[in-house]
């Protein structure tokens, strides 16, 4: 079985600061991972890159088998990001942010796959509650939603 995440070879640099220096790591399917480090280590700059939001200047990224460059749409269907900072819109009710985030990615009237996300998170009861109205818990579930 090939790894969920590949990294190999992955460098970046931001002018004269190396942020990331030839970084090599597989995680397995079903695998559960830290990434840790000091303030300034290349986490975030990682985590970007693997999201396709910094492209790296060498290297190579893989999200269940797809190339986070080439493969870019497969890749992001397979990956989500929880941002470090909350992020969300506070007028939209869960289950709104929820197909708004879908037709990023280009998903249409998938309303019984948004239950079953909603059902496995335990959201079902805030589905239609404001994002604001939510305790900080349950925003950062419907944030991995």
């Amino acid at each position: 079985m090939s790894p969920a995440i590949r990294i190999a070879g992955v460098t970046k640099r931001f002018r004269s600061l190396q942020a990331l220096a030839g970084v090599d790591l597989d995680i397995a399917q079903g695998e559960f991972f830290g990434l840790l480090g000091p303030n300034g280590a290349g986490k975030t700059t990682l985590i970007s890159s693997l999201a396709g939001l910094a492209r790296p200047d060498s290297g190579t990224l893989e999200v269940m088998g797809h190339d986070v460059v080439r493969d870019y749409r497969a890749a992001r269907m397979a990956l989500g990001v929880v941002p470090q900072e909350l992020v969300f819109d506070p007028f939209f009710t869960v289950r709104e942010m929820l197909v708004l985030q879908s037709g990023y990615f280009g998903l249409k009237k998938n309303d019984a796959w948004i239950d079953e996300i909603l059902h496995h998170l335990d959201l079902t009861s805030k589905a239609n509650a404001n994002m604001r109205m939510l305790s900080g818990g349950m925003k950062r579930r419907a944030l991995v939603a």
